[in-house]
């Protein structure tokens, strides 16, 4: 494996570190197929990491059938589960190096749109089309809220100046906690402040 410069996308500094050179293309090409052959970038980050896993058990002499690759590199990857059984950190291969080395899949989308620079015609338009709901829907909830606010204060419910009512829906990232408007994640393909540190 080749030492990683820190400065690049991480998914960039992984294939470089597994020598990994074709993978980026492959992923590219899967990415851009029809809909009905397209992988999903978490389909892609699968696809990914089990590559990751082989390339490291490769390096410490393992060969393994693809099925047992699969299987081994979901258990990395979900850290709660135990490695008992397959013996890998004492084969030379170190477990917590190769999960800390798999990826996401908002740091394949991250590579694939702003490393690689594709767009998938078909996924900016779904996405369009959801900010363009979501916007409905927000526009709806602002009148609804208009209309209560006004009749409240017609009626002396409320006192002062009616207000303007605004209303947008926001995503709290389950990973960092940050606080991002729905239609920016949304058009951002995942949390903006998770994907800069990928």
């Amino acid at each position: 494996m080749r030492n990683a410069t820190s400065t690049r996308p991480k998914v960039v500094r992984v294939i470089d570190k597994y020598d990994l050179d074709d993978i980026g293309d492959e992923m590219v090409t899967e990415w851009t197929k029809p809909e009905s052959t397209r992988r999903s970038c978490r389909e892609l980050a699968e696809f990914f990491n089990i590559r990751v896993l082989d390339a490291a058990l490769r390096e410490a002499g393992i060969i393994w059938e693809r099925s047992l690759v699969e299987e081994c590199a979901a258990i990395i990857k979900d850290d709660t589960k135990s490695m008992t059984g397959y013996d890998l950190d004492r084969r030379g291969v170190d477990t917590d190096e190769v999960g800390g080395d798999m990826v996401s899949y908002q740091s394949i989308y991250t590579y694939l749109t702003e490393y690689r620079d594709i767009t998938y015609e078909r996924e900016v338009d779904d996405i369009r089309s959801r900010i363009k709901s979501l916007q409905q829907i927000e526009t709806k909830a602002e009148t609804i809220a208009t209309g209560i606010i006004s009749h409240s204060v017609t009626h002396n419910q409320v006192h002062g100046v009616e207000p303007e009512v605004e209303v947008t829906m926001d995503c709290i990232c389950n990973t960092c906690g940050s606080n991002t408007e729905m239609s920016v994640y949304l058009r951002n393909g995942g949390c903006p402040a998770c994907s800069r540190s990928t």
